[in-house]
């Protein structure tokens, strides 16, 4: 019998039951019809809980009925009223391996009431349970049934219920108004999961049952983790469902982050205790109380915990500081965007929750925008292209897809189109939480990769990000660790919609001015404010990267005005005039194809970093001298043979048509020269501060 149990487990998660009945209520008819059940049942009747009563005139045999056999899995809670002569019978012993069957494979919770019988005597079949084991193992051959009654009726002795004669002093009215409150708020904490909520989401449960390790008598703490929007609250939701008849008690703790804030963490710890001690009007004076309170009424009780939408350590201290806070066998469930708190509160087992594949992404948007598992006729393509704007992210399928439902073909058609240049708000203020918790500067650095770096190398990123001093190993790290990017194969990826919030962000500075924009990266925003010289210094990073090259007006009024600028990157772009101003606080100059020959002499470069002039006409970066201790100068391409080439404090070099190989030493930096044919290469081999990169010039032939 141990090991059906164990096999119980080890499948609670894979069949979804489908709840008719509230509550199941199984007893010897004889001993307890007449008094305690029948006014039981009047009072759950009253509270509008819908229960099946086994005497509904089913036919009684040797074994019970399929039809009572179906009611049992139909219902939500089992209420098993034990007396002194439920043993007697073969047909309750039956129903109740059933009951305990439905609660390791459906997740039903069981309660015991004890009427006139001690729960050591049931649980041990002691007394009246002994003579009628005695006997039925004198008439029964089949000694695996008596067995399998006996591990019940120890399992069902085993759940936390109420024994009548110590309940309320004994008065029978009083416990049965007891046993009512606490059906109806076990009750209250079951939400339906069914139909679209479904998808996706068994395959999930599945994974997450294993790190739950329910056969476990430990105490295990489990994450889930993932981006806004994935369906961390929903597995959650489903897994607590499911398992949370193995425990005493459970507790489905919705939205942390956001309740903390508004009414206190001490709220939240009165929530917890009241509800798995039956408390009313429980009041905590501080966390520390708190704290301390759980963990003394707590430690001896099997309890199921899950804590949804963590954003702050304080919150895991105050509402599961400790293993030992809860009792043996006990479970934490907590959901996160954030992987660091799990890590920082030593949490053993982090699921990271995966995206719907396409096939699962289609049926959830279809269970929304039609009520049924696949698009309507007509409508096939459409949804396939929204499916494609929603990444797969089940929040995006379910915002648009019940947006859509019931609208026209020409309504889907706009809806398409407008989402090109328009976002769905509810869809970008989810996603926006995790933003918002960000440090000022892993904003500054997510809105950068968001706008310029998506899906290039994390060596490069890193390299830019940190001329700006914004510590982007920490700050990447972060990034990954709030759900925001992953690495992939060393480049750093966003989600689609993760990176069009970042950009909405951006736009919504000022979104009637583009120019206002703190980062400008559009071909066509760049070229309409730079042609009608609408840039401002708000400006901090423009990226012109264009797929062919294209005429650009560039006036120098306009490179004036973003004196703040600190990246400047241009590729393709034939300026149309010549240029005789760049902004001194720039940081990361890179200039495919820069037609001058010069860079101009009013550009101090006092805060320069990397300089790249790939494919350019410059025969000489400047005139007279410049601090360059800070500067990187990548993979500059020389159009032209040039007659002089001044470079690092006044070193001149102007014969090109040898190889030279010499090492210098200019001030702090120590440099290695290679010249080949046309080919210059300076290799820095130490370095001070920033100066850490190399220095690459080519001659074209």
């Amino acid at each position: 019998m141990a090991s059906t149990m164990k096999n119980f487990y080890s499948s609670s998660s894979v069949c979804t039951p489908k709840w008719i009945y509230d509550v199941f209520l199984s007893f010897r008819g004889e001993d307890v019809r007449k008094n305690f059940v029948d006014f039981f049942y009047s009072a759950l009747q009253q509270k509008g809980i819908y229960t099946f009563k086994d005497d509904e005139k089913l036919e009684r045999g040797r074994s019970i009925s399929p039809a009572l056999s179906q009611a049992i899995e139909e219902s939500r809670i089992a209420i098993i009223v034990f007396s002194k002569n439920y043993a007697s019978s073969s047909w309750c012993l039956d129903e109740l391996v059933k009951i305990i069957e439905c609660n390791g494979v459906l997740g039903q919770i069981v309660l015991p009431v004890f009427y006139d019988v001690d729960p050591s005597a049931v649980r041990k079949q002691k007394g009246s349970f002994a003579k009628h084991f005695d006997k039925h193992e004198d008439e029964i051959e089949d000694k695996e049934r008596i067995q399998r009654w006996r591990a019940a009726l120890a399992k069902a002795a085993s759940f936390s219920g109420w024994d009548v004669p110590n309940t309320a002093n004994g008065h029978e009215a009083k416990c049965i108004q007891k046993i009512v409150e606490v059906v109806m708020a076990k009750l209250r904490k079951v939400i339906a999961i069914g139909g679209e909520n479904y998808v996706g989401i068994d395959s999930q449960v599945q994974k997450l049952n294993a790190f739950l390790n329910l056969g476990s008598d430990d105490v295990h703490f489990v994450g889930i983790w993932g981006m806004s929007g994935i369906g961390k609250t929903t597995i959650a939701r489903a897994v607590f469902d499911r398992i949370s008849a193995h425990f005493e008690d459970a507790i489905f703790l919705h939205k942390v982050r956001e309740d903390s804030k508004r009414y206190g963490l001490e709220n939240l710890q009165e929530k917890i205790l009241s509800e798995i001690l039956c408390i009313k009007d429980l009041k905590i004076s501080n966390v520390f109380e708190g704290s301390n309170m759980m963990k003394r009424r707590l430690c001896y009780k099997k309890v199921l915990i899950v804590l949804d939408d963590i954003d702050h350590l304080n919150q895991l201290d105050a509402l599961a500081g400790q293993h030992d806070w809860f009792g043996a066998g006990s479970r934490v469930i907590i959901t996160t965007k954030d992987k660091h708190l799990l890590d920082a509160h030593q949490v053993e087992t982090i699921y990271e929750v995966d995206l719907l594949n396409k096939y699962e992404a289609i049926q959830l948007f279809s269970w929304n925008a039609f009520k049924k598992n696949s698009p309507a006729k007509d409508y096939e393509e459409l949804s396939t292209q929204i499916v494609h704007y929603a990444g797969r992210l089940p929040l995006a399928l379910k915002v648009l897809g019940r947006f859509l439902y019931k609208r026209d073909i020409a309504g889907w058609r706009s809806t398409v189109e407008r989402l090109k240049r328009i976002p769905e708000d509810e869809i970008m203020e989810k996603l926006k939480l995790s933003f918002d918790g960000l440090k000022e500067i892993e904003k500054e650095i997510f809105l950068d990769i968001a706008c310029f770096f998506e899906g290039k190398m994390r060596d490069y990123i890193t390299r830019v990000l940190d001329s700006f001093v914004f510590y982007p190993d920490i700050g990447i790290k972060v990034l990954i660790e709030k759900a925001l990017v992953t690495v992939s194969e060393g480049r750093i990826l966003m989600h689609p919609l993760v990176q069009e919030m970042g950009w909405h962000i951006v736009r919504q500075e000022a979104p009637e001015e583009t120019g206002k924009q703190s980062r400008l990266w559009v071909e066509e925003d760049i070229c309409d404010v730079l042609a009608r010289d609408e840039v401002t210094e708000n400006v901090k990073c423009l990226w012109l990267d264009l797929s062919t090259p294209k005429k650009v007006v560039i006036k120098n009024k306009s490179l004036e005005k973003m004196y703040k600028l600190r990246l400047l990157k241009i590729h393709n772009a034939c300026v149309s005039q010549g240029l005789d101003w760049i902004p001194n606080e720039i940081l990361w100059l890179d200039w495919h194809g820069y037609s001058s020959e010069f860079l101009p002499d009013s550009f101090q470069a006092k805060k320069l970093v990397c300089l790249e002039l790939r494919c350019s006409h410059i025969i000489q970066l400047w005139k007279g001298k410049k601090n360059l201790q800070e500067l990187y100068i990548e993979e500059n391409v020389i159009s032209k043979r040039p007659c002089s080439f001044e470079l690092l404090e006044g070193f001149k070099f102007s014969t090109l048509g040898e190889r030279i190989e010499r090492h210098l030493k200019l001030g702090n930096l120590k440099i290695g020269l290679t010249l080949i044919g046309w080919n210059l290469v300076i290799t820095l081999r130490e370095c001070i501060g920033k100066a850490s990169l190399w220095l690459h010039l080519y001659q074209n032939l």
